[in-house]
């Protein structure tokens, strides 16, 4: 994490880590910071990485009817410090099950990926995107302020009434979660949707956040 130092770390076996180690992730992920105390030096390490992490689920398959926590044995402390969490699910589907078989055998029998019908992106020029997008510091319009507070306050009551919404002023959802789930909404979600706001504001290369990444960044959270 250390050495990831404005980068990006990426954890494999998530759910299989030490425990000490986890402790330590507790910190990065709230201070972004790691302190050491050894042989009789007390100091504090810049880790302002992001975590990308990836974990299997308990017995190798997904319970649905446990929560994320339960499924991949990780307290919900460690949980709500990420922004975002995916599923994904391996579900028995005829076309992408041929698709992803003909992709493989290819692979095994000509040494290389297929041809596609597009012409991907270099490196370099994904490079250069990225630098460039980087250099920007997106900032919150004061219009935008007060709709980001009434939308949260919002979450917050959707939540504590057990319901959980997908995104924007048309949000709508039958489903109901666990209210021993992770997704509850905290004021940790809150700094997610910012985060989000001005990632997407960059990608758009754009110095000041939107009402559109707002909503988009709400619909992910």
């Amino acid at each position: 994490l250390v050495l990831a130092d404005k980068g990006i770390c990426c954890i494999d076996e998530f759910d299989k880590m030490d425990d000490n180690d986890r402790t330590a992730i507790h910190e990065v992920m709230e201070q972004q910071t790691i302190s050491i105390a050894k042989a009789g030096i007390t100091t504090t390490l810049n880790a302002r990485a992001a975590v990308l992490a990836a974990a299997n689920p308990l017995h190798g398959r997904y319970n649905k009817n446990k929560t994320v926590s339960e499924n991949v044995d990780l307290p919900n402390s460690l949980l709500s410090r990420f922004d975002l969490l995916f599923l994904l699910l391996d579900r028995a589907d005829m076309e992408t099950d041929l698709a992803l078989s003909r992709h493989v055998l290819h692979v095994h029998r000509y040494l290389k990926k297929p041809e596609t019908a597009h012409n991907p992106l270099s490196a370099t020029q994904v490079k250069q995107y990225i630098s460039i997008a980087r250099a920007i510091a997106p900032t919150v319009p004061l219009d935008l302020t007060q709709y980001i507070c009434e939308q949260f306050v919002e979450l917050r009551q959707r939540s504590a009434e057990g319901e959980t919404g997908t995104g924007g002023n048309n949000w709508k959802s039958n489903r109901k979660s666990n209210k021993t789930d992770q997704a509850v909404m905290t004021a940790r979600q809150l700094l997610s949707i910012l985060r989000l706001s001005q990632g997407l504001a960059r990608l758009a290369l754009r110095n000041t956040i939107s009402h559109e990444d707002v909503d988009e960044a709400m619909r992910l959270t």
